[in-house]
């Protein structure tokens, strides 16, 4: 209601503004405009209007990089471009989510202002692009070649764009009138020698009559960077803590429950069969280091082909159309899955043959061993291949009515994914539990049963065995490969018409209006065995969906005054669109906006807009599947709410048949060490098909300044604030023990059980429209062309985005004042110096973040990394923190045109080699894209590459 009623003030403005307008012109009449210059000149549709005009100046900021900017730089896919800009929050998906082995590995998404993937709207010319099932964009699916500039939309545009328009769009205009070709090469790798990337694209263009077309081709080829070579990701919680962070899980078998009561461990090249080959579990020597086999830049492949065409059908009607495939495959690798009972259930029978607590080693009382181990024989590797088809085709023309101008388009597209994920590494629990069953030795080969009664086809597992132990027939018996499908298609509709209203004194009053239809569809279909859940990968349900919108918009510019002491221009925007959608019914979102020019000179400018985002295909009907969650049960007397002392959690822990010593327990059994930490079992997260779309209301304020007296300098700052309601979000395993224990909401008690021992198992949380989010900062620009000198021609540009505020209500109503805390960060900042001289020039690129702030946890709690013992959180009291200093990354780069009209490129990211600071948030983020102590966004090294473009 408040969002309606700030809307309706603001048309009410307007009118009111128009009113005066109309009076203020009558009292000081303005020469009639010369508009001959005007007609001459080419409209342009600028990014965050429909409305067509000669004036590129418009009241919502836009951030452009044009392709002549971009080659100055050393990133070539779209995703790196875009991740590096001020207003892109936190690193979001990449080839650095390291830990992601489902359809999103591999994938590379941008979060302007922090906000999340899915509430960033990308557009290639004006059109949506296709997007996963969760609404994210994977912008490595668009060649990077075929990039003519990119627009970024700073503000809110629902009613312009509709749905997923909160935190901004980013507008990809794609190559057109090329009359030639075009051909670059890169290389480029790290200053140790990896991570080599290369790309080759060819790209040409030309007019025959009426036709003019464009073609391009690509294909880059990125090689991974393992873990194990970088310091801070050598080992889990990095160079300050190398030991600490291991696991048990490790080549060589660990017995839990041996007669003495301690683990045991198998010696190296030790029998795993005897006891006496174990010695007692020491942490600090028998630990397994599982970054030695991973990877932290993942390695990647792609392909693409691209063309459009139009064709002047008469001097106002054109058609056009375009056609773009690409191919994306990502390879990741991560360490083997760590076997044990607390992960498969199982243990090694008393009567397996490699039980060296069993009945064939003599034992009269013999024991199923608990056991730990993991597979490093087969680590576990992921495939994903992502191929897009896009088709797109539709008419435009112009046309007049007396003097008024009108232009209309009507166009449809087709976008379709579809997707492959290969995976090895992982176990058949069915096999396994045969393989780790009775067995015995028989004339030399040990086979599974007992004699007179063997099991056809079964191997036995040596679980307990040192490193190679797991041989390839043990491998393959119990090993298995997943090999899931999913894909989405997106097909839209649009008609549009703009053009002349009515001439005011001011100027013309001008209108875009059209109708939009688009279903989207999608699926998720991993393969019919990890269904069942007997495999060691997490068991999902296959899911699929679809729904559709059908939409109508208005937008109106209103000139109020112009060519006036004080009002050199003042003018409205006003829009409105209406979208119906098949799942959740129908919302209405409006934007109003303000343009003001004092003097030549100055510009000010406002809007306030209502957005939305609708539920995904997957917030929908993406089915549940399994998820190991970090927890705390508030039973747990030492970190429960029990231990606090709250009456509700105690008598409803008592009623549940809890003793009052209860703990809670992690994988092996032992009492947890901390809140939060890791179920034993695995839980179900799901959808929600009764989701309403996320609310957003932005605001923004700023003004533009282009000196009359200082040729070349432009400086805008902009403010900036999005608050977000209905926030679809995931309700947390915390949030359904708390419902039920502490807030007595009984239907919450009947979303889990409790084990034997009192453990929680079979937690299902799903998806509510629960939290709130909100965000303000401010938008610093400068460019600055200084006059030419003998030596050669300066350019400057600054970029800087500072975070004051960003709060988030989670789903237990607890606030999260984010600003400045991993991986919000108060400050991030771009400065350029561009300098050229004949066929000669160079690029100096300053990239800066500021420091943040994050818990202390792991080994540095209460000590000396730990900064900030006594630092008070808005809302939380004294929560201590750890301070982590900004750093700045310089680029350089260098290049010389040839004669030939080729271009030479040299240039090193990060030149001095900067070391990223270490982050221990880092390796528990709870997205699970990263398991190292470097923050994602930040450098790993000096990158050096080599460019090349020939024009002909």
């Amino acid at each position: 209601m408040k969002q309606k009623t700030l809307l309706a003030t603001a048309i009410a403005a307007a009118l009111m503004l128009h009113t005066f307008a109309v009076a203020a012109q009558d009292a000081t009449p303005a020469p009639a405009a010369d508009t001959s210059k005007a007609k001459s000149l080419d409209t342009v549709t600028v990014t965050g209007s429909r409305i067509r005009s000669v004036d590129v100046e418009t009241a919502q900021p836009v951030f452009t990089m044009s392709r002549q900017e971009i080659q100055k730089q050393g990133y070539v896919s779209v995703g790196d471009i875009l991740s590096h800009i001020t207003a892109s929050g936190s690193a979001g998906y990449s080839r650095s989510a390291s830990l992601t082995s489902n359809t999103y590995a591999g994938s590379a998404t941008v979060e302007l202002r922090g906000l999340g993937a899915a509430r960033t709207l990308v557009l290639v010319d004006g059109r949506r692009w296709g997007t996963n099932a969760d609404g994210f964009t994977d912008l490595d699916t668009i060649p990077s070649s075929i990039i003519e500039r990119i627009d970024v939309l700073k503000d809110g545009a629902s009613a312009i764009y509709g749905s997923d328009a909160i935190a901004g769009v980013i507008n990809i205009i794609t190559r057109t009138d090329i009359k030639g070709g075009d051909a670059n090469v890169y290389y480029g790798q790290f200053g140790k020698g990896d991570g080599a990337k290369q790309q080759y694209d060819f790209t040409y263009g030309n007019k025959i009559g009426k036709l003019s077309y464009v073609f391009s081709g690509s294909y880059a080829k990125d090689d991974p960077v393992w873990a194990k070579d970088r310091d801070f990701s050598r080992s889990p919680l990095g160079p300050r803590h190398s030991n600490s962070g291991l696991s048990g899980f490790g080549p060589g078998g660990l017995i839990l429950n041996d007669p003495s009561g301690n683990g045991l461990k198998l010696n190296p090249g030790g029998d795993p069969t005897k006891l006496g080959d174990y010695h007692t579990y020491d942490p600090s020597i028998d630990n397994f280091n599982a970054n030695q086999q991973m990877m932290l830049i993942n390695g990647a492949k792609r392909k693409s082909l691209f063309g459009k065409a139009t064709y002047a059908i008469t001097d106002n009607i054109s058609a056009h159309a375009d056609a773009t495939y690409t191919e994306r495959t990502a390879n990741i690798q991560i360490a083997g899955y760590p076997l044990g009972t607390g992960t498969t259930g199982l243990m090694v029978d008393k009567d397996s043959y490699y039980n060296p607590l069993g009945s064939q080693q003599g034992y009269t009382t013999p024991q199923d061993v608990e056991f730990l181990r993991r597979g490093v024989e087969s680590p576990r590797l992921t495939k994903n291949t992502l191929k897009t088809y896009r088709i797109g085709a539709g008419l435009d023309g112009v046309f007049q009515i007396g003097e008024r101008n009108f232009n209309w388009d009507v166009s449809g597209f087709f976008n379709k994914n579809k997707g492959d994920v290969f995976g090895t590494g992982n176990y058949n629990l069915i096999n396994l539990a045969q393989g780790l069953g009775p067995s015995f030795m028989d004339n030399g080969v040990v086979r599974c049963g007992r004699p007179g009664a063997v099991i056809a086809g079964c191997t036995p597992v040596n679980v307990l065995s040192g490193w190679g132990g797991m041989t390839p027939d043990m491998l393959n018996y119990v090993g298995v490969n997943t090999n899931g499908t999913y894909g989405t298609q997106t097909t839209g509709l649009a008609a549009n018409i703009g053009g002349d209203v009515v001439q005011l004194p001011a100027g013309m009053v001008q209108f875009a209006a059209g109708l939009e239809y688009r279903r989207e569809a999608g699926y998720n279909r991993p393969d019919g065995f990890s269904q069942t859940g007997n495999s060691t990968d997490l068991a999902s349900d296959s899911s699929s969906g679809k729904y559709n919108t059908k939409e109508a918009y208005a937008e109106l510019n209103i000139p109020v005054l112009a060519d006036l002491p004080g009002a050199k221009l003042l003018s409205v925007d006003l829009a409105s669109r209406y979208s119906k959608y098949s799942t959740f019914g129908s919302t209405t979102n409006s934007k109003f906006g303000i343009q003001w020019k004092p003097i030549d000179d100055l510009m000010f400018r406002g809007s306030i807009s209502e957005g939305f985002r609708s539920p995904t295909i997957n917030d929908l009907y993406g089915g549940q599947s399994q998820t190991f969650d970090s927890y705390t049960d508030p039973c747990d007397s030492r970190f429960g709410a029990v231990a606090s002392g709250n009456a509700n959690a105690i008598a409803a822990c008592r009623a549940a048949g809890l003793a009052p010593g209860f703990v809670q327990t992690d994988s092996a059994g032992k009492p947890v060490s901390a809140a939060d930490s890791q179920s034993t079992t695995p839980f179900l997260s799901g959808s929600n098909e009764k989701l309403k779309p996320e609310t957003s209301l932005s605001k923004t304020l700023g003004f533009v300044y282009s000196p009359s007296y200082v040729d070349g300098l432009n400086v805008s700052l902009d403010w900036y604030n999005i608050r977000i309601t209905n926030v679809i979000t995931s309700v947390t395993s915390n949030d359904v023990l708390d419902d039920c224990y502490l807030r007595g909401i009984q239907s919450a008690c009947g979303l889990f059980s409790r084990d034997p021992k009192g453990q929680v198992v079979g937690l299902v949380h799903t998806l509510s429209n629960r939290g709130k989010l909100e965000t303000e900062g401010y938008d610093l620009s400068l460019t600055y062309r200084l006059p030419k000198f003998s030596f050669g021609q300066f350019r400057v540009n600054v970029d800087t985005n500072y975070v004051s505020k960003y709060n988030q209500t989670l789903s237990n109503g607890v606030i999260s004042y984010s600003a400045g805390q991993y991986s919000n960060w108060r400050i991030r900042s771009n400065a350029n110096l561009d300098w050229s001289y004949g066929d000669f020039g160079a690029t100096w690129g300053v990239r800066y973040y500021s420091g943040l702030k994050e818990d202390c946890s792991f080994d540095i709690a209460g000590g000396p990394e730990c900064s900030l013992p006594n630092y008070v959180s808005p809302g939380q009291g004294i929560t201590p923190k750890r301070q982590i200093g900004g750093i700045a990354f310089n680029d350089l780069s260098v290049r010389w045109t040839a004669p030939w009209n080729g271009t030479f490129s040299v240039g090193a990211n990060n030149v001095f080699d900067r070391k990223s600071p270490i982050f221990y948030t880092a390796s528990s983020n709870t997205s699970g894209n990263s398991s190292f102590v470097g923050n994602p966004a930040y450098d790993i090294g000096r990158f050096w590459y080599v460019r090349y473009n020939q024009k002909f």
